[in-house]
């Protein structure tokens, strides 16, 4: 199918890329500032725990739930690339719909890239009973020259239910969560700082 693109402007792209048996994939991609550090909006991307702040509209809660639990050998160091996990509660709403859900999520951070994938974890009762059969997202922060920092949102969800207008509701959501981005680096005085977790 042709993508749909919901909204374009200078700096903010946003379109939906495919329609695959109710799995839709939204593309999202907005260009900061040449003054914006692109190791900041990574930082920012990658700190959970403050992530309502940033995403006041779309995520209401986070909990940061450590490592995924796997066998290390003494003195070993936890190998790049290991799998982290995060307990979110999300909000929607689109027109007089909305509501929140809660899931799990297992997140792979690759620092050197500036690139972080999360997708859906947990128990099958998550997957069978909960508001997303399937989620996975992806963020890359890149410098991109003269016109400053690209930072690209993919989003792919199966919802157990599909709503009313659902391709519309998932690309306004990543519409939104790239505006709260650029709302959010607009009011910066000192950069991000690097979060705790990844120290």
């Amino acid at each position: 199918m042709d993508a749909f693109e919901a909204k374009s402007s200078k700096n903010l792209k946003c379109e939906l890329v495919s329609n695959v048996a109710n799995r839709f994939t939204v593309k999202g991609t907005i260009l900061l500032g040449a003054h914006v550090n692109a190791d900041d909006v990574y930082n920012m991307l990658t700190d959970y725990e403050n992530a309502s702040r940033v995403f006041p509209s779309t995520i209401k809660k986070v909990e940061y739930l450590g490592f995924e639990e796997e066998e290390l050998e003494d003195g070993e160091a936890r190998r790049p690339g290991a799998v982290k996990r995060i307990k979110q509660t999300c909000n929607w709403k689109f027109f007089i719909f909305g509501g929140n859900f809660n899931i799990e999520l297992g997140v792979v951070e690759n620092d050197a890239k500036r690139h972080m994938t999360c997708t859906l974890e947990g128990a099958a009762s998550q997957r069978k009973f909960g508001f997303l059969r399937e989620f996975e997202g992806s963020w890359e922060v890149e410098e991109n020259g003269e016109e400053g920092t690209k930072v690209t949102h993919v989003l792919s969800v199966k919802p157990s239910l599909t709503p009313p207008y659902a391709s519309d509701i998932f690309v306004k959501q990543v519409e939104g969560i790239l505006e709260d981005v650029e709302r959010e680096v607009g009011s910066w005085e000192n950069g991000y700082a690097v979060p705790m977790h990844r120290r």
